[in-house]
């Protein structure tokens, strides 16, 4: 799920302002509940970072900086790519892996690139309610990669709580029953921005593939009435357009892995559609979807 949303973070940087207007939904499906970062308000720690406008709250922290350096490395925003990334007011902290290790530091122009025993993040405080995970970090003596000097590092992180700790929540994929066949999907990722119009070609927002029966099911979404269709089905190289109506969906979220995903579980029913080379046959089933947004 990660390496995925790693890549669409490629993709949503080349959208750039069509992004950028879509982007103020807060939730695709339905408006939702505004969570603070933290399950009890006392138990906010003295330091932690407030986000930047347009910023994600809980995300970064104050870690305190001893050694050669002093003070305080404030962190604030996150950046997505091969490798995800904190940044802050004196440079940035990287991460890599799941469960995640500190792979490199930049600090007021220290380069540190920190072993795997140099550095601990030990999690706590987290749930899949808001998608950010906590973490006690700790880094003794971290040595600039040109010995121009030592520092310590310590504090509290809020990350994206995939990096951090696993989310219990199910991985995307699932089944329909289409007819007397039986679809399967591998992987279900719902795009919660508009897709860019490409000639000759119709851009869904989700598109579940089954390659046994060379199928696939694909949705749009309505940016002005916020409702997700239905909307063509391929089979053996023939597709068909269905109508808005024609099918029921259900969706329940099931929690927030990262502030850019929110995993839902979607039902689906239609009655009697056209399906290529199968005819008028109902369609239905559960498929678990990781809905990915970009927000500002």
């Amino acid at each position: 799920m990660n390496d995925r949303l790693r890549s669409l973070a490629v993709l949503g940087g080349a959208v750039g302002g069509v992004a950028a207007v879509t982007l103020g939904l807060a939730w695709l499906l339905a408006p939702g509940s505004t969570e603070t970062a933290r399950e009890s308000s006392s138990a906010v720690p003295t330091g932690e970072a407030v986000a930047e406008p347009g910023g994600i709250p809980g995300l970064g922290g104050a870690l305190a900086v001893s050694g050669d350096r002093q003070g305080t490395f404030q962190l604030t925003r996150g950046r997505d790519g091969d490798r995800y990334s904190l940044l802050g007011n004196r440079g940035q902290i990287v991460f890599e892996g799941r469960p995640s290790q500190i792979t490199q530091i930049s600090l007021d122009g220290l380069e540190f690139f920190p072993d795997p025993d140099d550095c601990t993040l030990t999690p706590a405080n987290n749930s899949n309610r808001i998608g950010i995970g906590f973490a006690d970090l700790r880094c003794e003596g971290l040595a600039d990669i040109r010995d121009n000097g030592t520092i310590t590092l310590s504090g509290e992180l809020g990350l994206p709580l995939d990096l951090v700790a696993d989310s219990g929540l199910p991985e995307s994929g699932g089944s329909l029953t289409v007819g007397d066949e039986t679809w399967v999907f591998g992987d279900a990722d719902l795009i919660g921005y508009q897709r860019p119009a490409i000639a000759g070609s119709t851009a869904y927002n989700m598109e579940l593939e089954d390659e046994a029966h060379a199928a696939a099911v694909n949705f749009s979404y309505d940016y002005v009435s916020r409702r997700l269709t239905l909307a063509n089905l391929v089979r053996g190289g023939e597709e068909n357009d269905v109508p808005a109506d024609a099918c029921e969906l259900l969706v329940e979220e099931l929690g927030v892995p990262n502030p850019r995903t929110t995993v839902i579980e979607l039902t689906i029913s239609c009655v009697d559609v056209e399906v290529p080379g199968l005819g008028r046959v109902s369609i239905s089933g559960t498929v678990v979807v990781d809905r990915i947004e970009f927000p500002a």
